[in-house]
């Protein structure tokens, strides 16, 4: 059963977004409009998504590519059609070695960074995203370790970078370093246990509903990897955020710019198959 179960549990990833509102924080994606990103590309998909910008026609997001051709995630810019809700300018800004995923954005001063995650590398890295090349250039290094998908909020005058850690990086332990600067280093100050391996971050800190409260996206990842988002504020889940369609059978990553809110769903390549295979073996 299990060699069956493990012929069918390919999956990929699709992107998806929509109008952001408070709400989604408390009472997930249930009866929001979701537009699902059409990828016109047969041997690649997007995952980790980020908005970079958006106007009335266009909305652009930086992902991790991955290429089967290629064999591990780069970090590209996407730019999709609203009319058509499909991909139409896909380029590779940051290729390295190593896989890349999880590209944070950070605007500062007229300037956009991208802190990606490559924890393949033993260290992570921050780097200005240069608009006329389209490449990500001048890598200052954040932490030397190797450390999953870091997100940065700054509190007062330091900045805490929150993340998971090789060789747990799907566990239950967060860890948090401080800077004075946004482009660090970074030293490790201490750790957090959440429970049930939902210590890694699902995207961008977010306004509580009553504007004071920060929320935390998180990825669940107990018994497997991207099944959904939990939201909470503190060790306290506000609510969860999966996908409703039998084709999709999770989320792991949610982020907000602007008024637009941004997903990706975890696909299976026969959904039906994969299900029943699930359902017999429990």
């Amino acid at each position: 059963m299990s060699s069956l179960k493990d012929k069918f549990a390919h999956y990929a990833w699709d992107l998806a977004y929509g109008t952001y509102s408070e709400k989604i924080i408390l009472e997930g994606l249930k009866g929001v409009k979701i537009n699902v990103v059409k990828n016109p590309y047969k041997n690649k998909w997007f995952a980790d998504p980020f908005i970079l910008e958006e106007d009335e026609n266009y909305i652009q997001f930086l992902v991790e590519e991955f290429d089967y051709g290629v064999g591990r995630g780069r970090i590209a810019r996407l730019n999709i059609s609203k009319k058509d809700k499909k991909i139409v300018v896909c380029s590779i800004i940051l290729d390295l070695p190593t896989h890349l995923s999880f590209p944070v954005i950070y605007h500062v001063g007229g300037e956009v960074y991208v802190h990606p995650e490559n924890s393949a590398s033993g260290a992570s890295y921050i780097y200005r995203y240069d608009s006329t090349a389209d490449k990500l250039v001048e890598p200052k290094l954040m932490v030397g370790e190797p450390i999953a998908d870091a997100i940065i909020r700054k509190d007062g005058d330091r900045y805490h970078m929150f993340a998971t850690r090789v060789p747990e990086t799907n566990g239950c332990t967060l860890h948090e370093y401080i800077s004075e600067n946004l482009f660090g280093p970074y030293k490790h100050v201490g750790e957090e246990t959440f429970e049930k391996n939902t210590a890694r971050m699902a995207g961008m800190f977010l306004q509580g509903t009553d504007g004071s409260t920060i929320v935390r996206p998180a990825q669940d990842c107990f018994g497997g990897y991207g099944k959904a988002v939990i939201m909470y504020d503190g060790h306290k889940p506000l609510c969860r955020i999966e996908p409703i369609a039998y084709k999709y059978a999770g989320i792991h990553t949610f982020n907000t710019h602007g008024g637009s809110f941004v997903i990706d769903y975890k696909k299976y390549d026969y959904p039906l198959i994969y299900k029943l295979i699930r359902m017999l073996k429990k």
